[in-house]
């Protein structure tokens, strides 16, 4: 009987098991205790959030490549590697062209960083995997004992250039694919809580004659950095939620109140999307389940005027 539930949880009948399976993760949600990460979950519990990225001056030879947004993984004793090891899984079936995650990859000490390398070596992107950092990246002492959070951020950022992966900290570089005259650019912005984002060196160089995407891993900032030339913001950290809506919370706690929770923002004309992340933590509702973003790039093309198109 017990072989028989394994198996049972194994190679679930995703079908017939979803009520009772959203029955539980509401119910756990209602207790503060989300997750219900002791069993594979089905695809329908991710959104697998499916997006067009129109890029002024995009080189046609990467239309329609897909670029693929991560977030907020929190790997951690609470957010476990299996638990993380069947989206990853799951995004290589998307045949992602690149993957980018941003921030908050771990929460924990040393000892998580070299795991969550191994666990995001499964992802197969045709490009490369591009890693900026979060908050819980440069863990609790990130600002109280800043030399101590560099040097954890330090380590991490390590362990994923061991495992072959990129690390955008205040840095930009370009993406090429065959047969494009012109890259595209992607700068990395590193931390804000933390005290550690140089956004004048990130972009230094960087000139907006190629379409230019932005990671960033609180959107908070959107408009202080609306004097540098991207396109979109891709951004985490709110987990989808609002904080400080109550009368008491924006009268005591206004800091705390988040513009910019999840989904796709137009700011001042450009472009804010902010993933709600993967790791299951503080997903009382029902829409507000992890995500995985797929973006598919296209070439954004001036409107015609009047006489043009005559």
């Amino acid at each position: 009987m017990v072989d028989g539930i394994k198996q049972y949880l194994k190679q679930p009948e995703w079908r017939k098991q979803h009520k009772w399976r959203k029955a539980i993760w509401t119910t756990m949600s209602r207790m503060g205790l989300t997750g219900v990460h002791a069993l594979p979950l089905n695809r329908r519990w991710i959104d697998i959030h499916r997006r067009k990225m129109p890029l002024a001056g995009l080189d046609p030879a990467f239309d329609g490549k897909k670029l693929v947004q991560l977030s907020d993984l929190h790997y951690s004793p609470v957010v476990w590697q299996r638990y993380l090891v069947q989206y990853l899984r799951w995004v290589n079936e998307l045949e992602p062209d690149w993957v980018v995650i941003t921030g908050d990859l771990i929460t924990g000490g040393y000892r998580f960083a070299h795991r969550v390398a191994t666990i995001l070596s499964h992802l197969k992107p045709a490009h490369g995997v591009i890693c900026t950092f979060g908050n819980h990246d440069y863990s609790i002492y990130g600002k109280s004992q800043p030399a101590e959070g560099a040097r954890r951020a330090d380590y991490l950022e390590k362990c994923l250039l061991d495992r072959g992966m990129i690390v955008l900290r205040n840095q930009a570089m370009d993406l090429k694919v065959k047969g494009a005259k012109k890259p595209l650019t992607l700068v990395g912005l590193d931390d804000e809580w933390s005290g550690a984002i140089d956004a004048e060196s990130a972009f230094d160089g960087v000139t907006d004659d190629k379409p230019i995407i932005c990671l960033n891993h609180n959107p908070a900032n959107v408009k202080e950095l609306m004097e540098y030339p991207w396109q979109w913001m891709l951004s985490g950290h709110t987990h989808g939620r609002q904080v400080a809506t109550s009368k008491f919370g924006k009268r005591f706690y206004p800091h705390r109140y988040r513009h910019y929770t999840h989904g796709y923002y137009s700011v001042q004309g450009r472009h804010l999307y902010v993933n709600r992340g993967l790791s299951y933590g503080q997903r009382v509702l029902d829409w507000c389940r992890p995500e995985v973003t797929v973006f598919k790039l296209q070439e954004l093309k001036p409107q015609m005027n009047a006489d043009e198109r005559r």
